[in-house]
Order: structure tokens, then C-alpha cells, then sequence
């Protein structure tokens, strides 16, 4: 199968571009020429930016793919153009999403009135109503967040007539390489001797879909060979979603912490730990649908997952780090708080 992948070179990208030359498929990658990811044997390489990608069109075009993986679309115009330069040529392309695109996500980050959506989340649960997430991160009117909106680029990937799709949504995927370092604030409060972890007593209850990078990349892989007609979206993530507590202690676990997670009210919290978000929501999502289809389930068990997670997390700390994340005194005083309640009420 000739496969062709925007985003080979990313933090999940370099995993399905892996997979994909391991199983022998025939695999060219558009990316900058800016990483150091090492190709596979076999696998070709186009070098350009994608928000060039029309000048490129009669090329992409010549090698007559028959699968297009985007691993990075992030906007409208982005996904217009892929698919223009794709239809007619391509039999399916695999769009990859998210579960930003749940109205629930903004339920929980307080962007939308209303009471939680119900959980584990369908592919047909609710979308957000309020488009741009990110635009209140962004520097100016030309920067990629002020732009990103996943459910646009659904919408326009489902729109060509000429090329079936797979949308692929996401869950928040977590391993070695990680760009957002996930683990690193829990990781280095264990690496630094602190004997005591604190979470509000709701977000402890909390509960996220989760999904290892190998794992996540599979999947990937799985529907891209898909021989199927018509167009799908599937959830991608872990089954068996935990309270944030537990996360939290599994890490804790990998890293050979002896230490202790703390629920406190949320009112205690120190400034630096306390989110505004509306705990009552989960952001869990139903990924039985794909399971059934596919027949697929995890390769690498979650114990050895945060294994080499924490293991390269430790060996690739951020170059930059927030130190008023860390106040160490300001927990103190938390736990030296708590502790004289439970003395009171004692």
C-alpha cells in the first residue's frame, strides 16, 4: 500500500511512520527537514511546509497514494487544501482529531454554560458550540492557535465527495518524547523528595482518557489499512479510565515513590496547583466501536507504558522550567492545614 503521512516526524507521527515501513508498506513523508528523527529504511521523504502544500499538489498527486495520513491538521484552510490536492487520486485519507472537538471539553474548561455532558462520550455525543479553543493562547491573528479548530477540519474532510475518510479522535496521549510533558510537574515533585502529592477533592475524582504513543500509533495503522467503504470517526484511547488520584499514584508507582496522595478541598489549594476547571465533568471516551471493528487492543501494558515514560521524562527534563509551580512552602502550609483539622476533628 502507498501511504502518504503529514506529520511523520512528531512525537506520535514517528511511531505510525515505524509501524507503517515495518509492515511494508510503501511510505513517503512530507515534513520541514527541521527534525532529527532518523527514517526508517525504505521510507521516502518530501521536504516542504505544508501551508505550501498546493505548489506541491502535481507532485503529491504523481505518487498516487492510496492512503493520506494527516497526523497534523490543525485548520480549516489546511485540511482544504490536503483534500483538493488528494481527491481523485487517494482512496481514504485518515484525518487525525481530538476530543477537544467535545462540547464536554468546554464544559470542563467553563467555556460553556450547562450541567456535565454524560460520559464515556460517543462518537454522536455533543461538539462545542463555541469554535477557536485556543485563540485566547495565541500571540496574534497569525498564529496557528488563533486558527485551530478541529471540528472545521472534520467537517471539510467529510466534505470531499471523492474521498472517503476516517476521522481518528484522540485522547490525551502520553510517552517518551512527549512535547507537553505531562508527567514532568507530578515527576518532579516525586524526584524532589516531596513526601505528599495535592489534588482538589474533586479533580481526585476526576477521570481523563488516556492512550500510550505505541498504542495510539496502532491504532492509526489499523485504520489506515482499512479496506472498508465509507467514510467513519472513531474514538482512539484506553478502556478502563481511572479517578486522577490513581493516575497520579500509578506514576508514582513507576517512579519508585514512596509517597502519599493527598485530596484536599479545593479552597486550600495553593494558587499555583488550583485549576478553574468544572471537575464534575469527565473526559472520558467510549472507544468500544473501534475495539469491535478492528479487533484491536493495547500491545504495551500501562506499568511498562509509564515505565519508559518516567524513565525518558528523567533524562529529557523542559530547557525551561516554572519554578512558581513549585512553591514547596506554600503545600506546607496546606498540609501543616489539614493536618490541625484532622487533629480538630479527631
Amino acid at each position: 500500500m502507498r501511504v502518504l503521512l503529514l506529520g511523520g516526524t512528531g512525537f506520535i507521527g514517528s511511531h505510525v511512520v515505524k509501524q507503517m515501513a515495518a509492515k511494508g508498506h510503501e511510505v513517503t513523508v512530507v515534513h520541514r527537514g527541521r527534525s532529527n528523527t532518523t527514517m526508517p529504511e525504505g521510507v521516502q521523504s518530501l521536504l516542504f511546509d505544508r501551508r505550501d502544500l498546493s505548489e506541491y499538489a502535481a507532485q503529491i498527486r504523481k505518487l498516487a497514494p492510496n492512503v493520506v495520513i494527516d497526523m497534523i491538521p490543525r485548520t480549516s484552510q489546511e485540511s482544504w487544501t490536503l483534500t483538493r490536492a488528494i481527491a481523485g487520486v487517494a482512496d481514504r485519507m485518515v484525518v487525525i482529531s481530538s476530543i477537544d472537538v467535545y462540547r464536554a471539553y468546554n464544559r470542563l474548561r467553563k467555556k460553556e454554560p450547562g450541567s456535565p455532558d454524560a460520559t464515556p462520550l460517543k462518537e454522536n455525543s455533543p461538539l462545542r458550540e463555541q469554535l477557536y479553543p485556543y485563540r485566547g493562547v495565541a500571540v496574534d491573528a497569525l498564529h496557528t492557535a488563533y486558527e485551530y479548530e478541529k471540528i472545521l477540519v472534520e467537517k471539510l474532510a467529510q466534505s470531499e465527495p471523492e474521498l472517503q475518510t476516517t476521522i481518528l479522535r484522540l485522547p490525551v496521549v502520553y510517552g517518551p518524547n512527549d512535547p507537553q510533558t505531562r508527567i514532568f510537574e507530578h515527576l518532579r515533585r516525586m524526584d524532589d523528595g516531596r513526601k505528599h502529592i495535592l489534588l482538589g477533592k474533586q479533580q481526585a475524582k476526576w477521570q481523563l482518557t488516556r492512550g500510550y504513543v505505541d498504542d495510539v500509533a496502532s491504532a492509526v495503522v489499523v485504520a489506515s489499512e482499512d479496506q472498508s467503504n465509507g467514510s467513519f470517526i472513531y474514538n482512539i484511547g484506553e478502556d478502563d479510565s481511572m479517578p486522577e488520584m490513581e493516575w497520579v499514584k500509578l506514576v508514582g508507582k513507576a517512579a519508585g515513590w514512596q509517597g502519599e496522595v493527598l485530596a484536599v478541598d479545593e479552597e486550600l489549594l495553593p494558587t499555583h496547583i488550583k485549576q478553574d476547571y468544572d471537575w464534575r465533568q469527565h473526559l472520558t471516551i467510549d472507544t468500544e466501536p473501534f475495539r469491535t471493528k478492528f479487533n484491536w487492543t493495547e500491545s504495551v501494558p500501562r506499568d511498562e507504558a509509564l515505565a519508559l515514560t518516567v524513565a525518558w521524562q528523567r533524562q529529557n527534563p523542559p530547557e525551561t522550567v516554572d519554578l512558581d509551580k513549585f512553591d514547596y512552602d506554600a503545600e506546607d502550609e496546606v498540609l501543616e492545614t489539614k493536618l490541625k483539622l484532622a487533629s480538630a476533628k479527631g
